[in-house]
């Protein structure tokens, strides 16, 4: 089994509280930390100051500290990573206070806003836990305010300032201009142009070759059902009641596998929410006036509309199906109904003698339906890489068990003018 590598998990402010207790103790020096606040001032050119305070529990130790200035650098120095280490000093009082400077806490982007990773696990090498301190206060660059900030964290009126007492939730932090008024589209800009680069890197690992699978084996397919029959009219008078079958076949297929065990949770539930959807879908189009006014476009608006109606059922089915809420499992097996649906308009132009837009809508199809799943999905390296595995191989089963749906898809086009596809399509 792949596994990704991190680094020991540590809190956002090492510095403070129980991290600064550990790493005192590595000195032989036992503390304990009663209080511990932080501050990061942001200046102009991107860097940062830290000022970390601990209030120390009375101990000889807290005098050893006080009174042996190298023991103290040494200890201020390897508690806070990634950061220069200024100075550090004990009060009469117990508390030890050390300054940091960080300096690419934060990094300009577009329209003079300023960007900071600081708060994710994607900033350097890390694996965050906590915040670490009882209380982190973030002052924005002169002359901005804070844009976005961490989830649960408080924004003062002025918006210079971000408080946090707590840490569970990384986010990326946006610092706009003071004399703007588009702060949140400028906010939502500079962020795009940070994980743009990562979302594209996570579509190709986790769209591009599942998706060129898919549309090779539809396309594969659809050659072989093309030269046994071209017409596609072996179910042309009950096209409806076919795929209502295939629906109620799916359902009950869903329960059987359930209780013996086969499947759990997520797959279970969307093979459920898939089968309702086909029986009433195909229900509609057992009609012979609905069948009748039947077109490409008409196919792409019915399995997008029955695409959502599976996910809707198979999220309101869940818990039937020993799945406790919308987890991740369900979360990324949800997309994978969108090709399967997208097999029915296919099909249609398969039926039309139109190979090429047949291909397209598969192709098509594929990558918008799996476009949700980027921002859930890991790093596509480690773990994540095993997601491109498994995409690539349920690509090619849907491929292969969805054959029907392209038959009921192309059993619907015979007769029919071209008017009904799209020009371009025509055109091709």
């Amino acid at each position: 089994m792949p596994a990704d590598a991190a680094p020991p998990p540590r809190p956002l402010c090492d510095a403070c509280g129980e991290s600064f207790e550990e790493t005192a103790a590595t000195h032989g020096v036992m503390l304990t930390v009663e209080r511990s606040t932080a501050s990061v001032s942001v200046h102009d050119n991107g860097s940062a100051t830290w000022v970390v305070q601990n209030q120390l529990a009375d101990s000889s130790d807290v005098t050893r500290l006080r009174t042996n200035a190298s023991l103290r650098a040494d200890i201020a120095d390897r508690a806070m990573w990634d950061t220069e280490f200024l100075d550090a000093n004990v009060s009469d009082n117990g508390t030890i206070t050390m300054r940091y400077r960080e300096a690419e806490f934060a990094e300009q982007s577009v329209g003079g806003a300023f960007q900071s990773g600081a708060f994710t696990e994607r900033y350097g090498y890390r694996n965050l836990d906590g915040l670490g301190a009882d209380r982190l206060e973030v002052t924005a660059p002169e002359g901005t305010t804070i844009g976005w900030a961490v989830s649960g964290a408080t924004v003062s009126d002025d918006g210079r300032r971000m408080t946090l007492t707590e840490f569970d939730e990384g986010r990326v932090v946006t610092f706009v201009p003071d004399n703007t008024l588009i702060g949140p589209l400028l906010s939502f800009v500079v962020v795009g142009s940070l994980v743009g680069p990562v979302m594209a890197i996570q579509a190709l690992a986790y769209i591009t070759l599942p998706a060129a699978v898919f549309t090779l084996f539809v396309g594969a397919i659809a050659g072989g059902l093309s030269w046994l029959d071209r017409d596609f009219e072996m179910i042309h008078d009950s096209p409806g009641i076919s795929l209502a079958g295939i629906g109620a076949f799916v359902t009950g297929l869903s329960i059987l596998a359930v209780g013996s065990g086969l499947l759990r949770g997520g797959s279970a539930a969307t093979l459920f929410g898939s089968g309702l959807a086909f029986v009433l879908l195909g229900t509609i189009l057992s009609r012979p006036s609905v069948r009748a006014h039947v077109t490409y476009r008409w196919l792409v608006s019915g399995a997008v509309i029955g695409a959502l109606t599976a996910v809707g059922v198979a999220i309101t089915g869940a818990s039937l199906f020993g799945q406790n809420g919308v987890t991740l499992l369900l979360l990324t097996t949800l997309p994978f109904l969108g090709p399967v649906f997208t097999l029915l308009p296919t099909g249609y132009a398969l039926g039309r003698g139109n190979r090429r837009l047949a291909i397209t809508t598969a192709a098509l199809g594929f990558v918008l339906a799996m476009l949700p799943l980027l921002p859930i999905l890991p790093s596509p390296f480690g773990l994540g890489l095993l997601f491109v595995f498994i995409a690539t191989g349920y690509a090619a089963i849907i491929a292969v068990v969805g054959v029907p749906l392209l038959i009921v898809g192309a059993s619907l086009a015979p007769g029919r003018s071209p008017a009904d596809l799209p020009d371009t399509a025509v055109k091709a």
